[in-house]
């Protein structure tokens, strides 16, 4: 009897784990069952084109602090999508399925041409816009094929929203924030004199009694302006604002912005003014945070107090049922395939091009720290950020001659950039930019180093009243004996020549060294020949 009544208790145990058990593996074979028909391996293909997209943009958001916003943005688009969806028009039958699936298949082809591009020029945002164009485009397209103009209508903002992360064009992104630096120079100096604080601006710079303030340096708070807009973009689709209250939250997250950096920069420069430079570095840091705290908790208030009583569009459509999604299967097997054959096609590419490469000789800089007036310090964040180099070490001292040196060693790992972008380091762009004048062109300069051999372009620069002797040498991995001679000057031309050349970036290196002193090329070169023999230590 006692056996017999284990055994019922058994089985109902069993019956009830196996009641429990059933719906997450019923839940597990719906999905599987969904994603291998034609619109889960669609969803499932168009997922492989954003990875591919963010996948291109990581390097920028890891590199450019600017864009350190760019990683949660993937996930906030998706939240807007989930948002979204309750809310969802009735589907439609799309009026011109062929023409769009056409345009489509297009926009998909472009995955290969991208990737070879984007493969020599990681860094290169006019091919960040294309490829981020298409991806959207895809996505647009899947939308009309699956409920038709309303869907498009309806998720086309979070689907756009992703393009916030996509960096902005150079000329447009340099030309922005340079005229907001130069607006918050001018008012820095404002109210500094209310302070009693004597300053003048001299374009991004504030000139006070002990000193000069950078407000590239001090004002590099001026990244949050596209934080900003980021987060108030998203809060009007979180609230689902009109395009009138769309507008207002945008334009108040810029005076937002800079009303905070404002204060920020008037701070530092007070702190400056009356506590010393070295005060004002170890405030900066903080100053630059306190910001974020404003303009951030600042716009989530703001769009608290706009949001309207009765949200527009919430209200769930219980009615409307998933649509029926005609689409065959071999859409998303064709376009799951074609993204593996770019994958493999582009590394197959470069890969027939670089097997004569050999690795070149690894060296770095040991700094002379007991020379007198040696002085070890950083490369501006702005400058940083156009560069894009892996690392940066640069530093100054006096010889016993009482000559003035200065030298900087940027590294650029393999991958991360393109092979030219080292070039748009070059003296006559750099020195040029910072006021000096370039006099001559005197060639190259060969230093030789046991089993190192290093080739120096030779120029001579006036800064003021000071003759100074530039000489800038780029050193990569790995070298092919024969490797075209490409033009690499970072234009568009340059840029689709390296890409048929099959050259990618395998890492790289420049040093840079400035002498201030010697009157002649020749005693120049004799010197720089005498410091790189301590100077040069081979890894």
């Amino acid at each position: 009897m006692k056996t017999s009544d284990s055994t019922k208790l058994e089985a109902a145990n069993l019956t009830d784990m196996t009641a429990h058990a059933a719906p997450p593996s019923s839940a597990v074979t719906r999905f599987l069952a969904w994603a291998q028909s034609g619109p889960g391996l669609a969803l499932i293909a168009l997922s492989g084109f954003w990875l591919l997209l963010f996948d291109a943009l990581r390097g920028e958001w890891e590199i450019n602090a600017q864009y350190n916003f760019g990683w949660v943005v993937p996930f906030l688009g998706a939240a807007l999508l989930w948002r979204r969806w309750p809310g969802r028009p009735p589907s439609t039958p799309p009026h011109f399925a062929w023409p769009v699936a056409a345009f489509a298949g297009l926009l998909a082809v472009l995955a290969l041409p991208l990737r070879l591009i984007l493969e020599a020029n990681p860094e290169w945002r006019l091919a960040y816009w294309v490829h981020a164009f298409q991806v959207v485009g895809l996505s647009l397209g899947l939308l009309y094929q699956v409920g038709g103009w309303p869907w498009v209508r309806h998720f086309a903002f979070p689907v756009c929203f992703m393009l916030i992360a996509v960096p902005w064009p150079m000329e447009f992104e340099q030309g922005i924030i340079q005229s907001l630096m130069r607006f918050v120079a001018g008012a820095t100096v404002e109210f500094v004199g209310w302070l009693g604080i004597p300053a003048m601006q001299h374009g991004n710079l504030v000139e006070i009694g002990n000193g000069m303030v950078g407000i590239d340096e001090a004002c590099s708070g001026v990244r949050s302006l596209q934080s900003g807009l980021m987060i108030a973009l998203f809060l009007g689709e979180q609230y689902l604002f009109s395009a009138a209250r769309r507008i207002g939250l945008l334009l108040s997250s810029i005076a937002l912005v800079v009303v905070a950096n404002m204060g920020r920069t008037t701070f530092l420069v007070w702190a400056a003014a009356e506590r010393g430079f070295h005060q004002m570095e170890a405030w900066h840091d903080a100053a630059g945070n306190v910001v974020m705290w404003v303009v951030l908790p600042g716009l989530f208030a703001l769009a608290w107090l706009l949001r309207p009583k009765t949200p527009m569009g919430a209200e769930a459509v219980a009615s409307v049922s998933f649509p029926t999604i005609r689409l065959p299967r071999w859409v998303g097997i064709g376009a799951l395939a074609w993204i593996a054959f770019s994958l493999v096609a582009s590394e197959a590419w470069y890969r027939t091009h670089e097997r004569q490469l050999v690795a070149n000789t690894p060296w770095s800089v040991a700094w002379p720290v007991e020379a007198f007036n040696f002085k070890e310090s950083a490369v501006p964040e702005n400058a940083l950020a156009i560069l894009r180099c892996s690392n940066s070490k640069t530093a100054s001292w006096q010889d016993d001659h009482g000559n003035d040196w200065s030298a900087f060693l940027l590294r650029w790992d393999a991958g991360e950039n393109s092979a030219q972008l080292a070039k748009g380091h070059r003296p006559e762009i750099c020195l040029t930019a910072a006021g000096a004048r370039l006099l001559d062109d005197l060639g190259m300069a060969s230093v030789s180093l046991k089993d190192v051999q290093l080739n120096f372009h030779h120029q001579t620069f006036e800064g003021g009243t000071q003759l100074m002797h530039v000489f800038y040498c780029i050193w990569a991995d790995k070298v092919s004996p024969s490797e075209l001679n490409l033009k690499e000057d970072g234009s568009r031309s340059s840029r689709f020549d390296a890409v048929l050349a099959g050259k990618r970036h395998l890492g790289q290196q420049v040093l840079e060294v400035v002498i201030t002193g010697p009157e002649s090329m020749e005693a120049a070169r004799q010197l720089l020949e005498q410091q790189l023999a301590s100077l040069i230590e081979r890894l």
